[in-house]
This record gives structure tokens, sequence and C-alpha cells, in this order.
């Protein structure tokens, strides 16, 4: 999971950068909201016409008195949702630099930060910068892109005095100045999620168990079942190609009252019982993965809990031929196995 932090003061664009960097990149995001007192507000901006899943926390500033809810909250999300991309969205009074901090504890080989960005209000940063100085200057600072919002067409020249002030706190840092989003290119949106915070170029597909330079691989904790049944439909949804295509699958999780142990090669598959595990653990490897078809397949009642989702969601699925099965008992439940012809 790679992590983007989108930051600014308080009015300057964040969630409308966040909007068009979903819409124009088409990746696939989470985002952490940390908003004072506008629970469900910016949220609900994201989620319009979107899938996104959006965690919010509203209670502390994740720079500071909330950064270990913070820090425990990435965690979960990647090893429970492991999205390719999750977009920290700090409440506009956060020290950037605290934030990367707070990251960095918790970065390990399958969580990593990008370089982050900083919007800034070309009609109130001085003002902004007046009152809260220290606030202000340290978002400039700790940020690689200085993006500046709210620019009207002719009025390039309000850009220079943010120009000079970055020169002074962060000479290395670009300055994206246009009077719309659609002037950027798309190469730049893009970069954004390859860029690193050290500035090197991070490769686009994460690899588990040697399976190869261009396969993805993607796992989920917390994976749950009403019955064994929903998994074979899953799997034989799975093993048509409606979640991507799939090399590989396997994982362990509880289907009602019993856990169950499935293993998927290409278009073959198997269920068997399974002992009662601490914690579910489902991995996915293959091409072009509907990462968020799999997990509100596979975990459908996660954000319905953790983020207070109203959305309810179709998983209903089609009715599928199941060729021929095997059926035999085992110890701890039963075994089928699913072979295409």
């Amino acid at each position: 999971m790679k992590i983007l932090v989108v930051s600014g003061f308080l009015g300057a664009g964040k969630t409308t950068f966040i909007q068009e960097l979903v819409r124009r990149t088409g990746r696939d995001f989470a985002i952490y909201e940390n908003e004072y007192g506008q629970a469900d507000i910016d949220a609900r901006r994201l989620r319009q016409d979107s899938d996104l899943k959006v965690w919010e926390s509203t209670e502390n500033c994740i720079c500071c008195s909330g950064k270990q809810d913070f820090a425990t909250s990435v965690l979960t999300i990647s090893n429970t949702i492991d999205p390719e991309y999750l977009i920290v969205e700090p409440t506009g009074v956060a020290k950037l630099q605290s934030i990367l901090d707070n990251v960095n504890q918790v970065a390990w080989e399958r969580i990593s930060l990008l370089a982050p960005v900083t919007v800034v209000d070309a009609v109130s940063w001085q003002t902004q910068r007046a009152d809260f100085p220290e606030i202000f200057d340290n978002q400039l600072s700790a940020a690689a892109s200085v993006v500046v919002s709210k620019l009207a067409p002719g009025s390039e020249d309000a850009v220079e005095p943010i120009k000079q002030l970055a020169a002074e706190l962060n000479p290395q840092a670009e300055i994206i100045a246009e009077s719309s989003y659609a002037d950027i290119p798309d190469e730049w949106w893009n970069a954004l999620l390859t860029r690193s915070l050290d500035g090197s170029v991070l490769t686009d597909v994460t690899s588990e168990e040697d399976e190869g330079p261009d396969l993805e691989t993607m796992a989920l904790t917390h994976a749950e079942l009403p019955s064994p049944t929903h998994l074979i439909w899953l799997l034989d949804a799975a093993s048509a190609g409606v979640f991507g295509k799939l090399a590989r699958a396997k994982g362990t999780l509880p289907c009602g009252n019993q856990w169950v142990k499935f293993d998927l090669v290409e278009r073959a598959w198997a269920i068997t019982g399974d002992e009662p595990q601490e914690e579910s653990r489902c991995v996915f490897i293959g091409r072009d993965l509907l990462r968020h078809g799999l997990r509100e397949a596979f975990v459908p009642a996660f954000w319905h809990e953790q983020s207070d989702l109203a959305d309810e969601h179709d998983h209903s699925h089609c009715d599928h031929e199941h060729g021929h099965c095997e059926h035999e008992g085992h110890e701890h439940g039963e075994h089928y196995e699913h072979y295409e012809h």
C-alpha cells in the first residue's frame, strides 16, 4: 500500500484535488479523512459517483493528539482491505512533517510513503500564513509538490509571491499553478503515484511469493461469508474472470458457523473445512485485479462497521454451472473440488 498525503490549509481545496486525482488516474484508492467538526461532509463528497472507501476521523488531529489512532488505522487499512493507494487528507491545521513522521513509524515493505502534496489557496494564503505561520510554513516546507488552487485565469502574477516563499522554504518543491486542473496533463497526475518520499520512482506492481513482475497481489484479513455456498459462488465467479485474471487465490475464513480453506489455481478450485484461526486471511494473485470488487465480496461488513457507511451494496451473484464436483467428508467440514472443462 502506497500512502499519499494531500496537505493544505483550511479551505485550500484538498478534497477537490483528491476528486480530480481519482478521476484522472482511475486507480484503487482508499481515503483517510481527518477533519474537525465536519463529520461526513467531505467524506460524502468523496463517495459521490464512485466506490471510494472513506475512513473518517473527526476527534483528534492526526499530526499530534490523534497520531497513535492514525498509525493504528493505517495498519488496519493495510491489513484488512489492502488498497493500492491510501490518500490521507489531514485537517487543515495539521503539520505535514509530523504526519510524515507518524507514517514512517509504521512503514514497512508493504507500506510506503509517496512524495506529499500541499494545496495552497491563491486567494487566502497570505492571511492564513499571517495568522498561523508555523503551520502554514511547515505544510509548504515538507511538500514535494505545491499545487496552487483557486487561481483565476489571467492572474498568473498572484503565483509569484508563492513561488518566492517556496524558493525560500523549500527550493526543491515543484510548483503547479494552472487556472484549471484540466490543464494539468495526465502524466503529472499518474507520476504522483510513483514518486516516493525520497524522490525515487516506485514500480507499479507489488510482489509476493515470487509471482513475477507482471502480477499483482492483494491480501485481505477479516474476510467472512454467510456460508460455504457463498464461497462456492464467489470462487465460480473468480474462476470465470469476474474479479480480473486470477492466477492463484488461497485463504481461510469463517463461512457461517464453520471455518473453510480455499485454493484456486487458474480456473480450478477446491475448498475444505479448517480449524478455527485467530483471524482470516485471503491472498489473490493475478493481473488487472478488481480490488474493490474482491474487497466488497469477501469483507462485506468491514466498511459498514468501521466507517458507518450507509450505502448498501449488491453482493448477489449470477448462477454458475459447477461442471464436475467431487464431494467427500472431512473431519472439520466437507471438501469440494471444481474443475473447468
